[in-house]
């Protein structure tokens, strides 16, 4: 039964590869087939037919027995070359369907310009790419906005418009396989380094293969339903300044608001922790006098605080921010850290104190100081207004489609870089294990504890009755 079973697939197989052949290259095929019935009717010698017949067949056994050899040096360049055909040749139809074809108007007569397509060239990552000559009276708004179009006209998985440094003209980048698939794994620093890099910090891959580092230096909201993989960037980011937190240069202070669930678990890299709205009120106040207090001794020293181990850069480090500013119930609890919370974001930069935001929800009516963080990450969002809201307006036109991430690739996300290019990326998957052990080999050299005051005694109020002796006696 196996042997039929084996027999009826390399039957399937070697049909439906001749069907494949018929339907991609019918023209060539009835030509060999025509050319073969011609020498047979005029009795020419049938070798170069017969010779012909044999590289197919050898190539076809070729790709039965090693197929990912076959792909790599047969397939891959003719499909390459076949998406530049397309490319080129679609090029005009592509453009006036698209709406970038220019009408001149001189004398009476119409001339119709489109935009020149520069020689399509297949870098490293097998990404297509073009240079576009914009004609006159266009932007790169203009192919921003019909991206989509020009993806789905050669069968990309995306398209990139990359803009130059003065937007006067612009690169396509299409991509035709996600190398970001496959989970990424941790790359964290020397464990025995005694410090590393504290202007970035090493989140996973980026798209074009390259290290995608975030800048450390700057206060961040990343944003990402639930699942999408907020927790593997938020550890990214505190174990890859392990050494610097072992050595005192830097120091975390987290607040765990979701069960105490998530940071309690790396508590020992943590110079304070809270784990409840009172306790993250505290501290959030006390990091904001600390703040105005180096603010206050820096002034006239220097515009840019250099992190010593006596005066350590801090990262306040927020696990679900919504708790704090938006969903607390105590309203004077809420003034005290949207106050907090805001004079840190407001003067930390310069004197070195930054936060570290992650939420569910971007809206204003959730998270009131989202202007306030200079560098956002977007993980995957349920709606397309709201990647506007976490990257700015007309993110989504640059290729920022993070309400299309799939729930099968948590950790993908995008972000905005210094030149305003989106970048797409990957956060490194990290492990339970991996986060206990680099805790017990990278704690903080001191731990500061949270001490919530109690809360003031209200005055017991005087009784207005009498008692019944007192009556009594008067």
């Amino acid at each position: 039964m196996s042997i039929v079973r084996a027999i009826r697939r390399e039957l399937a197989w070697w049909l439906g590869g001749f069907a494949r052949l018929l339907r991609r290259h019918p023209a060539g095929l009835l030509g060999f087939v025509g050319v073969a019935l011609l020498y047979r009717a005029l009795g020419v010698d049938m070798a170069p037919v017969w010779g012909a017949l044999a590289v197919l067949l050898g190539l076809a056994f070729w790709c039965r027995v090693s197929p990912a050899s076959f792909r790599r040096l047969i397939g891959e360049p003719m499909r390459r070359r076949r998406v530049v055909r397309r490319v080129r040749q679609q090029w005009p139809s592509l453009m006036d369907s698209c709406g970038l074809v220019v009408t001149d108007r001189v004398t009476g007569s119409s001339r119709r310009t489109f935009p020149a397509l520069g020689r399509p060239r297949w870098d490293r990552h097998g990404d297509l790419t073009a240079l576009v000559g914009l004609v006159n009276g266009q932007t790169v708004a203009d192919f921003e906005a019909v991206a989509d179009r020009l993806r789905t006209a050669v069968d990309a998985r995306g398209l990139r418009v990359v803009p130059n440094e003065r937007r006067t003209g612009c690169r396509l980048v299409w991509s035709f396989t996600d190398s970001l698939a496959g989970l990424v794994d941790f790359v964290g620093p020397n464990p025995i380094a005694a410090g590393c890099s504290i202007d970035s910090v090493l989140i996973g891959r980026a798209e074009s293969g390259d290290p995608f580092l975030l800048d450390l230096r700057v206060s961040t909201l990343t944003v990402g339903v639930a699942g999408a993989g907020k927790a593997s960037v938020m550890w990214n980011v505190i174990l890859g300044q392990a050494p610097n937190i072992r050595s005192g240069l830097v120091e975390y202070h987290g607040a765990d608001l979701k069960g105490s669930m998530e940071l309690t678990m790396g508590a020992a890299l943590f110079t304070r922790l809270a784990r409840t709205s009172a306790e993250a009120a505290v501290m959030l106040e006390e990091t904001a006098a600390a703040c105005d207090a180096r603010a206050a001794r820096l002034a006239g020293v220097t515009r840019l605080h250099q992190p010593t181990r006596t005066d350590p850069m801090v990262i306040v480090l927020i696990d679900e921010l919504a708790v704090l500013v938006a969903y607390e119930t105590d309203r004077e609890l809420l003034k005290r850290v949207d106050a907090a919370l805001r004079r840190i974001l407001a003067v930390g930069r310069a004197v070195g104190y930054y936060v570290f935001a992650f939420v569910q929800d971007p809206r204003k009516e959730t998270i009131g100081m989202r202007h306030m963080f200079p560098q956002k990450v977007s993980l995957r969002l349920d709606e397309a207004a709201e990647v506007d809201m976490v990257l700015g307006e007309g993110a989504r036109r640059r290729g920022a489609e993070a309400h299309h991430i799939s729930r099968s690739t948590p950790g993908v996300g995008f972000a905005v870089n210094e030149t305003g290019e989106v970048e797409r990326f990957r956060a490194a998957y990290v492990t339970d294990a991996l986060i206990r052990l680099i805790a017990s080999t990278h704690p903080a050299p001191r731990q500061v504890p949270i001490v919530v005051p109690e809360p003031p005694e209200k005055p017991q109020r005087a009784s207005r009755s009498r008692s019944r002796g007192q009556e009594d006696a008067a």
